[in-house]
């Protein structure tokens, strides 16, 4: 019995293989690799950045508000905390990033879309020369930024607090609460979640680091057998010679990328500690303040 306990216990140890399998041997993927660990680099400055411009904001937020009952504020700053480490509030943030990303790409193409749209239903009506492009564009991006800001907010409790408590928060407060609990979460994500999850990210990318030259390897030899293969059509040698330069581009930055990211992981558990040290920080001189108004001043009587 002690025996099968300790083969259990051992095997409760063992980690569960992955869900879905690498994409290493894909050769589009190889390709892509150098910018993809650039780019995980890359979102550890931005999350440090950005968290430290917005925690400068913190300590403005109750000099913001007129007359608000604090301790409603107090309940909205802690849920827009809680939300940021939130699995729901994580799964719409990525929903969201990713969309925002897609339109910022694709932007062009599908105002180009919209446009023309517009301008032919104009045209239809008898309305000639218009040019229905800038209006369009304008129209259309932030309908989509208020679309996103949306979607985002369904998933933060805070927000839903700030709605079933107008009045006790102050109607002319409102907006400016929804936008301090949008940040508070924000920073909340970033400095808990977010770096936590791209470095887990770039640990992953660097393991793969060796299959990746191998496939690039064996693109770049796949892609010169059908340029020197005499029956391959000019569009397939052309389509070869296309993808071996981008796997060549590819390989000359693996080791460079690699090696940058591994000096990224030697300081990543300091940092990482660093900015979260200084989000409790900011968030608890937030709060101090908050009690501060809140013993200062008379609670609004219950409605």
């Amino acid at each position: 019995m002690l025996f099968a306990g300790a083969v259990c216990l051992g095997c409760n140890d063992q980690k569960a293989p992955p869900i879905v399998a690498s994409s290493s041997g894909q050769s589009g993927y190889a390709s892509r690799y150098p910018d993809e660990l650039s780019a995980s680099r890359g979102k550890i400055d931005e999350y440090e950045g950005k968290s430290r411009q917005m925690m400068q904001n913190f300590s403005n937020y109750p000099e913001d508000l007129k007359n608000p009952s604090w301790s409603h504020v107090a309940t909205t700053y802690e849920l827009a905390d809680d939300a940021g480490k939130s699995s729901a509030y994580v799964e719409r943030l990525q929903e969201v990033e990713g969309t925002a990303r897609f339109f910022s790409d694709e932007k062009d193409e599908i105002s180009r879309s919209v446009a023309g749209a517009a301008s032919y239903a104009a045209k239809q009506k008898g309305c000639q020369d218009v040019d229905a492009y800038g209006a369009s564009a304008h129209a259309l991006e932030k309908s989509v930024e208020k679309q996103l800001e949306k979607r985002l907010r369904e998933r933060n409790e805070a927000q839903e607090y700030i709605e079933d408590n107008q009045e006790a928060l102050g109607k002319e407060n409102l907006e400016k609460l929804r936008k301090q609990a949008d940040e508070i979460s924000y920073v909340s994500y970033m400095t808990k979640v977010g770096v936590p999850q791209t470095r887990e990210r770039m640990q992953t990318l660097i393991d793969e680091g060796s299959s990746i030259k191998s496939t690039l390897d064996r693109t770049i030899e796949d892609a010169k057998t059908v340029e020197a293969d005499a029956k391959r059509s000019n569009a397939d040698k052309a389509a070869a010679k296309k993808r071996r330069e981008k796997a060549e581009a590819a390989k000359a930055r693996v080791d460079s990328e690699v090696q940058q990211a591994q000096h990224v992981m030697e300081q990543i558990e300091e940092r990482s500690k660093k900015l979260s040290d200084e989000y409790d920080q900011a968030f608890d001189a937030l709060k101090k303040k908050v009690e501060e108004k809140q013993k200062a001043q008379p609670e609004k009587p219950a409605a």
